[in-house]
């Protein structure tokens, strides 16, 4: 077996002395960057690395995708080494931590990634022992070198002959969530307070749960119906939202390849999601200030029901995305972008019929869809957040005017950014009364855990 990997330089297998010895060159792999992927293994390696450097995957995974030769089976093959491999790091750590002569989180990173995805293969991926083995030991061979993938190799093998021991979810809830249910120790606690031990772990499940693609059909453009219809005609099977009456559920199919989708009507969006710009409650032509409209799907959503929107993103990527979406969907003179923040908008105070603010959240509620979410913020990061929140929600209720809405919605459940952040403003501000509120939860509603609170401006 390889020696020691440690964090840095690629190291090479070592002597019995510890010193480095001489690397034929023919054992060194060309960078990855230098030709096309040759494998899935090859493709998820890449997005992984994208990943770790904080990308998400739903935006790192499809370029490499386009500009691999990979065929519809590998593509799905790929896709699901990714979204596996970062939805249950968490388990996989733990099978991986006893096996490994160094500490994980020593490990090289090309390393710990190929222990990761060869360990979903072994563990998740229903992969012949030998085929994630000898597969997964070829790709890091390729991105990097015999020394690494030697070690990946050594301890893939362990993890094939031992594998875990999982808690017994009915007698440790808790032990099982944060080891084979793969949450990180604070959700698990905040789960636990909120829901107790039998729904902690529905909950769980449903955050690990591969989920359907969700249409939402582009209002003006098309309905539900119209496009279950065409979905049928093209021999592909859906069926329609019990939570959204504007959206359906796609069993199967890349919702990029639809004309309804590149036409712009309909929009992947979930339908937890697709609540939002309706309980805003405008009238067509009323003034909507969307404070942190990137990458769209809400303002869009606004702006095809016939509100005037002015979609305020300080993010400039997130911003052209906003005005892509305006273009697909047809609502461009309705939709206007403009690059600031939105804790400062360019607004006169009182100007808005209406106001939106979808705020950054920890992303508790959309974990199904975006698995490296739980690894991205920790219980130190919650507090930032709900100031950010809350300053948002406040430039809104400025923004509009006495007898207009203000619509806070986060997709998360935590307590502090939920009921906590409307007490808070309610507190602050004698100008806004609460007129509902709403937590939808993935295990109960099969929809991202989105809360919602609309507020009126009094006069």
């Amino acid at each position: 077996m390889a020696g020691p990997v440690t964090a840095g330089r690629p190291r090479g297998p070592r002597g019995a002395s510890g010193s480095r010895r001489p690397r034929p060159a023919e054992a060194t792999a060309q960078p990855s960057a230098r030709r096309p992927p040759a494998s899935a293994r090859d493709v998820a390696l890449a997005a992984l690395e994208r990943a770790d450097g904080g990308a998400y995957a739903n935006l790192a995974l499809p370029p490499l995708l386009r500009r691999s030769t990979l065929n519809p089976s590998e593509r799905a093959a790929a896709t699901d080494l990714v979204y596996g491999s970062l939805r249950m790091r968490g388990a996989l750590d733990f099978a991986l931590a006893p096996l490994s002569r160094q500490p994980l989180d020593r490990l090289e990173p090309l390393v710990l990634r190929g222990l990761r995805l060869g360990a979903y293969e072994l563990l998740f991926g229903g992969t012949a022992t030998h085929a994630a083995v000898a597969e997964t030991v070829g790709a890091v061979a390729r991105a990097g070198h015999r020394g690494q993938a030697g070690y990946v190799n050594a301890v893939l093998r362990r993890l094939a002959a031992a594998p875990p021991a999982w808690p017994d979810p009915e007698r440790d809830p808790v032990g099982w969530a944060t080891t084979r249910g793969s949450h990180p120790a604070w959700i698990v606690e905040e789960a636990l307070a909120r829901l107790g031990p039998r729904e902690l772990v529905a909950l769980v499940e449903a955050d690990n749960t591969r989920p359907e693609v969700s249409l939402r059909a582009t209002p003006g453009r098309t309905t539900r119906d119209e496009l279950l219809a065409e979905l049928a005609e093209a021999g592909l099977a859906a069926r329609p939202s019990p939570l959204s009456p504007d959206c359906v559920t796609l069993e199967r199919g890349d919702p990029g390849a639809l004309a309804a989708v590149r036409e712009g009507r309909a929009v992947v969006q979930d339908a937890a999601s697709a609540l939002i710009a309706p309980a805003v409650g405008a009238s067509p032509g009323d003034l909507v200030a969307d404070l942190a409209a990137g990458p769209g799907g809400k303002a869009g959503h606004l702006a095809a029901l016939g509100a005037r929107v002015l979609a305020v993103e300080r993010n400039r990527r997130r911003a052209r995305l906003v005005a892509d979406t305006a273009s697909r969907l047809g609502v461009a003179d309705r939709l206007h972008t403009v690059v600031a923040d939105g804790r400062h908008p360019p607004l006169r105070p009182g100007q808005a019929d209406a106001a939106l603010v979808d705020a950054p959240c920890t992303n508790l509620g959309s974990l199904r869809r975006r698995p490296e979410a739980r690894w991205r913020h920790g219980p130190d990061d919650v507090a930032g957040l709900v100031e950010l929140q809350l300053a948002l929600v406040e430039a809104a209720a400025d923004a509009v005017r006495p007898g207009g809405t203000v619509l806070y919605s986060v997709c998360t459940w935590t307590t502090a950014e939920t009921e906590e952040v409307v007490a808070e403003l309610l507190g602050r501000r004698d100008d806004l009364r609460l007129d509902e509120t709403r937590q939808l939860w993935p295990h109960r509603d099969g929809a991202d855990g989105m809360f919602l609170a609309r507020l009126f401006k009094v006069r």
